[in-house]
């Protein structure tokens, strides 16, 4: 059974994995299996793998800057591996300020050292805007490149 503390650092490394803004530690964190749910299901989002997760959001790296998660709560049950966090995320993109909130939901490995399922909860209406408005945008800057 996976202790207290290896869940809590699991998810201590998940969100210092995204404070740094890098791909590769971001994924790090992940089992093999590890699928990703972004919720809720109004927002027509696929269950993605982890590579459907990298593909998704790689391109959004070099679109934000100073990205940072500010844990506020975290829950955890231990019998069922499970670590749920209340979180909110500040950074800048080409359009402004981005501010968003997050209730996590992660499912641990055995050992509670991988997240296996990972159930992202996000504000979707602040989020299809923004992501709407932020597309838009990247989108007119390549048309005035080209």
């Amino acid at each position: 059974m996976a202790s207290r503390s290896s869940l809590l650092d699991t998810a201590q490394a998940l969100v210092s994995a995204y404070n740094s803004w890098n791909l590769k530690e971001i994924m790090g964190v992940r089992s093999i299996d590890c699928v990703h749910f972004i919720l809720p299901a109004s927002l027509g989002r696929p269950a993605m793998d982890n590579e459907g997760y990298a593909s998704y959001f790689a391109p959004n790296i070099p679109l934000f800057e100073g990205f940072h998660l500010t844990v506020h709560d975290t829950i955890i049950d231990q019998a069922a591996r499970k670590v749920t966090m209340h979180l909110s995320s500040s950074g800048t993109t080409a359009i402004g300020k981005y501010d968003n909130e997050y209730m996590l939901t992660l499912h641990m490995t055995e050992d509670g050292r991988k997240v296996d399922r990972f159930e992202e909860f996000v504000d979707s209406k602040y989020s299809a805007r923004y992501m709407s408005e932020l597309r838009d945008s990247v989108a007119q800057s390549s048309k005035m490149t080209n």
